[in-house]
């Protein structure tokens, strides 16, 4: 079971090329360019759904990094990341998207290791305290890496503005809303940074 998890952690770490490139190119191309991607994996999850011979050979393929929700039929992880990527760069300022989606990459990762492997106190929905220090803390040193970078890119950041998104991210990977975490922990994040930030 934690071997399958840290396989699709590896996985969802790679998605921190989203962000990188975030940092470097327009906003209109990278939108373009992921939602794209995200119809592509939205026609796969349909396929996989509808087709049983589809199904079967996806599932050989890619069947040990899927959770037993995604194997009878539910959209796949990756494609909800790519699509809520493509949502973040779209509504939110640069420096803002670039930010919260290195929280959804870094610090959900952190969360699902540290909580599935280590996790003794129990929270809400499954969620260990250990899982949710471990996201806050790694969100928290991204933060220093973010300052860093804004200062090169000359981007509008500040310490209260990604202090402030790190514990609203970690906020949002703890509850159970209506919406993916993959999903809700960009958008709030990036909602709580927006009221935070001036301009």
């Amino acid at each position: 079971m934690f071997v399958g998890e840290v396989f699709r952690k590896a996985i969802h770490l790679g998605s921190i090329v989203i962000p990188i490139a975030a940092a470097l190119y327009d906003r209109l191309t990278m939108v373009l360019v992921l939602a794209g991607i995200a119809v592509l994996l939205v026609v796969t999850d349909f396929m996989k759904l509808r087709h049983d011979r589809f199904k079967q050979l996806f599932l050989s393929v890619f069947g040990r990094v899927l959770r037993e929700k995604e194997q009878s039929g539910a959209m796949t992880a990756s494609t909800i990341i790519i699509a809520s990527s493509a949502l973040t760069i779209l509504v939110f300022r640069r420096e803002i998207a670039v930010s919260v989606l290195v929280f959804v990459v870094l610090g959900d990762s952190a969360a699902a290791l540290i909580g599935r492997h280590f996790g003794r106190i129990r929270l809400i929905h499954g969620r260990t305290l250990e899982g949710s220090l471990a996201m806050l803390v790694t969100c928290l040193f991204a933060s220093a890496g973010l300052m860093y970078a804004a200062s090169i890119m000359g981007w509008n950041l500040t310490s209260l503005s990604l202090i402030v998104g790190a514990l609203v991210a970690t906020v949002a990977e703890l509850v159970e809303l209506p919406l993916d975490d993959n999903l809700r922990i960009p958008i709030l994040s990036g909602l709580a940074m927006e009221l935070i930030l001036p301009g």
